[in-house]
């Protein structure tokens, strides 16, 4: 998914490059496109993501962003699952263009 993430115009991933320095979460935003925004908008492609602050506010803070969308993989996600998250996120950022 990181790589397949980095393909997106403008995003920012948050935390380690490094797969096996993470686990199956990936938080993320997107410029001049609100968390909550980019959620709503992949929904309605089919995609489901998280918004917020994720509970984690103090990072929020040091990281200077109020939220973060974040997309979770696990076993039963395939290739095709983060194909549709990059086309659903490359959508939101035209629709915004």
């Amino acid at each position: 998914m990181l790589d397949a993430l980095a393909e997106v115009e403008g995003i920012t991933v948050y935390g380690p490059r490094d797969p096996e320095a993470r686990g199956g979460a990936v938080s993320f935003s997107l410029p001049d496109i609100h968390p909550h925004d980019i959620a709503q908008l992949i929904d309605r492609e089919g995609v489901c993501v998280r918004a917020g602050h994720h509970c984690a506010k103090p990072l929020m803070r040091v990281l200077g962003v109020g939220a973060t969308a974040r997309a979770s993989t696990y076993l039963y996600n395939s290739h095709e699952d983060i194909d549709t998250l990059v086309r659903a996120l490359g959508n939101a950022r035209a629709m915004f263009k």
